[in-house]
């Protein structure tokens, strides 16, 4: 729930900054105040509850900053949401190939968007989301879900796909493409889901369920060219 007020609650001695966040807890409650710049008053604040309700509290002159899907959701906590429910927010570009999803996951700049829109352009694949890929495990397979949080990139689309697999990249002159294990493939990919590390139960609950995730999925590590050769690799190493 949005809600407008002239006043906002007072900080805690015992919370966390983290950025342009300070983050606490009240009563039992999960508290994240926005503000615009560090150790500054804050403009809103998110109140995560026992229940599983979410209240956001903001100034009057700041309601434009939570207007559309993006300014909502980047500050409900969509990985508290999805940890609720058995689910992880990875940092990646989501694609749909013939009905299975596949995650090309990554830091910054590594080159996932241009990935997918390689499978785009030259394999006719849908670009689900251009930035976060919500997983979430469905009796005994992994699904891939479109969020509506998409970053900068602006794609987000209402989809839900049995995940194939999640291609780690490299960026490299030549293609080569290898299958990881899954204590391999936790040293790339974890920094990659959020996670509060300031909140122990937190980590301890997303770490659990990303090293399932990575046991029972098929994860691939990726170094290639930013070219059409790239994705015919991939295509023919997952037999789609």
């Amino acid at each position: 729930m949005l809600r407008p007020c002239t006043h906002l609650p007072s900080f805690s001695n015992d919370g966390v900054w983290r950025g342009l966040e300070y983050y606490d807890c009240h009563q039992g409650n999960l508290r994240t105040f926005h503000c615009n710049a560090p150790r500054a008053a804050a403009f809103a604040v998110t109140e995560h509850f026992e229940n599983g309700n979410i209240e956001i509290r903001v100034l009057p002159d700041y309601l434009s900053y939570f207007t559309g899907t993006a300014g909502i959701f980047n500050r409900i906590g969509m990985e508290t949401l999805l940890l609720q429910h058995q689910g992880l927010l990875l940092h990646a570009s989501l694609i749909n190939y013939k009905g299975k999803a596949i995650a090309f996951a990554g830091p910054s700049g590594i080159g996932k968007s241009t990935q997918a829109d390689i499978w785009h352009t030259f394999l006719g694949a849908d670009i689900i989301n251009g930035d976060r890929a919500a997983l979430r495990k469905e009796r005994d397979h992994w699904y891939a879900y479109g969020c509506p949080y998409a970053g900068t990139s602006g794609i987000y689309k209402n989809d839900r796909e049995p995940l194939a697999a999640i291609i780690v990249l490299g960026q490299a002159e030549g293609n080569r493409l290898c299958q990881l294990t899954a204590g391999e493939a936790f040293r790339y990919l974890y920094p990659e889901f959020s996670v509060h590390h300031w909140q122990k139960d937190f980590v301890a609950k997303a770490t659990d369920l990303c090293l399932q995730l990575l046991a029972e999925t098929p994860i691939y590590l990726l170094e290639c060219r930013p070219d059409e050769s790239a994705a015919t690799l991939v295509k023919k190493g997952l037999s789609l």
